[in-house]
């Protein structure tokens, strides 16, 4: 991951930089949001377009934002966010029979897939472009940047049910089970949001935050498998300072 050092903390340190240097005339503020994945891994294996369809998951975080002047600013960002994407082991099994023959189709109704349930710490750092869209209540923004995600776990589950025998269901750690994960994802973010003011110092948060995964998760896979993650957030947003 020689990408990091070169692209991210440059990126981290001007910004800072800029951020000491200009005439600040906004409010620092501190922002706590939950929010909603729609996640996925993004695939060419094989020529196929992709192999995993999406889970749904969780994310948390605390985002720092650092006025540069009224309408620009740097947003420092920590969260913890599931990743992740489920295998249709179906269709990677009738994919395989259309090109080498032999699959025995599966009884209508039956599935079988394996979710691949990744927990991350993702730092950011993002720009971040203000713009009053009602009075000095209701502000938007836009956000874009570099994000770098710190693998904790890895689960595997798998599920086959729809036959006549009991439906079967195992998890394991990804390790375990003879998976080479990176442990690093690094990425590009962008997103946008709404802030409504609720008190003259706190402001409600909603936004959309989408990060898209630059590096191949899977050391051994047949083509490359990245992360991509649409996060639905809302939060309060704090002055700090």
């Amino acid at each position: 991951m020689k990408r990091f050092p070169t692209l991210l903390l440059p990126t981290l340190l001007t910004a800072v930089l800029l951020t000491l240097a200009a005439p600040v005339r906004a409010q620092a503020t501190l922002s706590l949001t939950g929010g909603v994945n729609r996640t996925s891994l993004s695939t060419d294996a094989d020529g196929a377009s992709s192999v995993f369809e999406s889970l749904t998951t969780m994310s948390i975080g605390l985002a720092a934002t650092l006025p540069v002047s009224d309408r620009f600013g740097l947003q420092l960002g920590g969260r913890y966010v599931q990743k992740g994407g489920r295998l249709d082991v179906l269709g990677v099994l009738g994919m395989m029979g259309d090109m080498f023959g032999g699959f025995e189709e599966m009884p209508p109704g039956a599935s079988f897939d394996a979710d691949y349930e990744m927990d991350y710490v993702e730092l950011s750092a993002l720009a971040r472009v203000e713009f009053p869209l009602s009075g000095d209540r209701v502000s938007g923004h836009l956000l874009a940047g570099q994000a770098l995600g710190l693998q904790s776990s890895c689960e595997a589950v798998v599920r086959l049910s729809g036959l006549e025998e009991p439906p079967f269901n195992v998890s394991s750690d990804c390790e375990e089970g003879g998976l080479d994960l990176r442990k690093i994802d690094f990425g590009l973010a962008g997103g946008a949001g709404i802030d409504i003011g609720l008190t003259d110092s706190i402001d409600a948060h909603l936004g959309l935050l989408y990060a898209l995964g630059l590096s191949n998760l899977f050391e051994d896979f047949g083509g490359s498998a990245k992360h991509r993650a649409l996060t639905i957030r809302t939060g309060l947003v704090l002055p700090i300072g």
